[in-house]
This record gives structure tokens, C-alpha cells and sequence, in this order.
């Protein structure tokens, strides 16, 4: 149970609120219920979107889901994607120029839009993309942060730590499992397609930067997100 805890408050609005931080250990032993997390906020999306879709335009409501489920998230994906691009664009030693402020800005905008774009020509597969694509975001984060201890900062060091391979096995059959159900053989491309974006992704910030962050954890998120959504839509 405080496992369960620790991974509610680790991926969503309650550990922002709640001033008593679960340890990274515990958020560790938590991510087989990193997916859980993800579902959860996938079902507060679909029934604002059930509840709210005779009344509200399209684009609208796609501005309105991508809204909550950002701030149900505590911010902290979007904040992981922007200290992420600014920690890669940007040059610590020297100071930083307005043109590559607004690379930074542009390049978070664009995120932005790619999820309401999304969402908003799903159509009759939005409940189900809805439902999935915040439990497929966050086993991507298990992916990202198995076995690669050493190659983290101290906070994501003591999470990375105690994230063991049944985790990740049982984490990959049940979230996969989830997608074929609710789209198919569809959902095993998703699946492929996001464990390549966070097993490069996470290669290509330790080659950049030698240790990874917490802020890296939130930007898979956010990313992954952003890239489930777009091929339910596309596919």
C-alpha cells in the first residue's frame, strides 16, 4: 500500500499538493503501479469527456482534457519537457540568447498542439485513447529508468534503484495487454514505438549530459504521451 501511495504521489497532483514527499525508495518499489497511475487519470479524462462532450466543441474540449490532465499530472511532465530541451539546447557556460528562450517556448507549444490536434480528430476512438494513453506514457517511464542506477542523479539514482525486472515484465504484459484490447494489434506498435522513444531518448540524454534528471522522468512522460496520441490518431 505505500508503494501504491508513493506512485499516486510521485505522478500526479496529490504529491504537489501534500507537503509529506513519499522517499524515492518507495516511488522505486511503486512503479508497477506507475500504469495503474496512468489509468486512472485516463478514466478522470474519459468521463469529463463523456460528461462534457454533447456540450462542448471539439476543439475546445480537446484544449479542456489536455488541460486537466496536465494539472492532474502536478505539471511536472510539461516542467520535466521544458528543463529537458532548455538543459539540451542551451549552453550552461555562456548566457542564454531570446532567440534560444523561444526555441525552448516553440518547442513546448508545438507538444501542446500535437495532444489537442490529437484528441481532437479521434473521434469515436477518443474514450479508448483516452483510457490508454496516460497508462502507456508511464510504463514508457518504467522503461526509461530500469537498469540505467548509475547513470542517475541521486533522487532518480534511489528510483532507479528499486525498479526491478518483474516490474518491468509485469508492467509490459498488463499495459500491452490493456492496448491490444482496447485497439488491437494497434496498440503493439504504440507499445514498440514508445519503448524506442524512451530507451533512445534516455541514451541520447546520458550521452549529452552523463547522468540523467528528474526532470528527464517527466519529459518521457510528457513525450510519450504527446506520441500515443498521435498514432491512435493516425493509425
Amino acid at each position: 500500500m505505500q508503494s501504491l501511495i508513493a506512485a499516486f504521489k510521485y505522478l500526479t497532483l496529490w504529491g504537489r499538493i501534500n507537503t509529506l514527499q513519499p522517499a524515492p525508495e518507495s516511488i522505486g518499489a511503486g512503479a508497477i503501479y506507475f500504469p495503474l497511475v496512468g489509468i486512472s487519470l485516463g478514466l478522470l479524462l474519459a468521463l469529463l469527456n463523456y460528461s462534457l462532450g454533447a456540450y462542448l466543441d471539439s476543439e475546445i474540449l480537446s484544449i479542456f482534457l489536455v488541460a486537466t490532465l496536465l494539472i492532474a499530472a502536478g505539471g511536472v511532465p510539461l516542467y520535466g519537457t521544458k528543463q529537458t530541451i532548455e538543459a539540451f539546447l542551451l549552453d550552461p557556460s555562456r548566457a542564454t540568447s531570446s532567440r534560444e528562450n523561444f526555441s525552448v517556448l516553440v518547442t513546448i507549444i508545438f507538444v501542446i498542439l500535437f495532444k489537442v490536434s490529437a484528441i481532437d480528430v479521434l473521434d469515436a476512438k477518443l474514450t479508448m485513447s483516452l483510457l490508454l494513453t496516460p497508462a502507456l506514457a508511464r510504463w514508457a517511464l518504467v522503461i526509461f529508468v530500469y537498469g540505467y542506477h548509475d547513470r542517475c542523479e541521486e533522487t532518480p539514482r534511489r528510483i532507479a534503484e528499486n525498479v526491478r525486472f518483474w516490474h518491468l515484465l509485469v508492467t509490459t504484459v498488463a499495459t500491452l495487454g490493456l492496448a491490444v484490447y482496447l485497439v488491437g494489434r494497434k496498440g503493439l506498435w504504440i507499445g514498440l514505438s514508445l519503448s524506442a522513444l524512451a530507451l533512445s531518448a534516455r541514451s541520447l540524454l546520458h550521452r549529452r549530459h552523463a547522468v540523467l534528471t528528474d526532470a528527464n522522468f517527466g519529459a518521457v512522460i510528457d513525450l510519450s504521451e504527446t506520441l500515443s496520441l498521435i498514432l491512435l490518431a493516425s493509425l
